[in-house]
């Protein structure tokens, strides 16, 4: 029952995604491991819903394909949102969008106002995020399950309900990665 449920889930994520506007606008972190996340399966599907909502908000907007990239993070209900729009009007008008969203907890507008990056800068922000897990996942003092890392153009965004102590020791790991331009803390703080 277990592989089936699994299984539909996949599935169904995979179903959603396919209305994604040419690609430019993606919903990150819906398609996870079950087994090596934290979160409970119901949180799983909740964030996959906030996301596709998200995603259909933004596509109301009509705005131009070639001005905007957006990536789409839901983490226990709170919304990051990062990329790239080519002004501070579609900026605001995107988080305007997205406050209306009644399931979102918090709505964290990290979008840069600049021409949306290419494949190249695509390529090495997988790269960095890639080296920033495998150093997270070696320390002993951080739980690399509890945290999402996310790249935008250099830009490390960590993700995650984790201790004070946990969201620090992560962020100076990833501060020394090679590539990193600034790191940006997404933490719910637990006690």
């Amino acid at each position: 029952m277990k592989k089936f449920t699994v299984t539909l889930f996949f599935i169904s994520v995979f179903s959603l995604l396919q209305g994604c506007a040419g690609g430019l606008i993606v919903v990150a972190g819906t398609a996870v491991a079950v087994t090596s996340d934290e979160r409970t399966l119901s949180q799983q599907l909740d964030d996959s819903a906030l996301s596709t909502a998200a995603l259909d908000k933004i596509n109301e907007l009509n705005i131009r394909n070639e001005n905007i990239r957006i990536n789409l993070i839901s983490n226990s209900g709170y919304l990051l949102v990062v990329g790239q729009v080519t002004d501070q009007q579609t900026k605001d008008q995107v988080e305007q969008q997205l406050k209306t969203l009644k399931q979102a907890k918090g709505v964290y507008n990290q979008l840069r106002i600049a021409k949306p990056i290419g494949f190249s800068q695509q390529s090495k922000d997988s790269w960095i995020t890639t080296k920033v897990k495998s150093q997270l996942t070696g320390h002993e003092e951080v739980n690399s399950l509890k945290i999402k890392v996310i790249t935008e153009n250099a830009e490390v965004f960590l993700i995650g309900i984790v201790s004070e102590e946990m969201a620090n020791n992560a962020t100076n790991i990833t501060r020394k990665v090679d590539g990193v331009k600034q790191v940006n803390r997404v933490f719910q703080l637990i006690k």
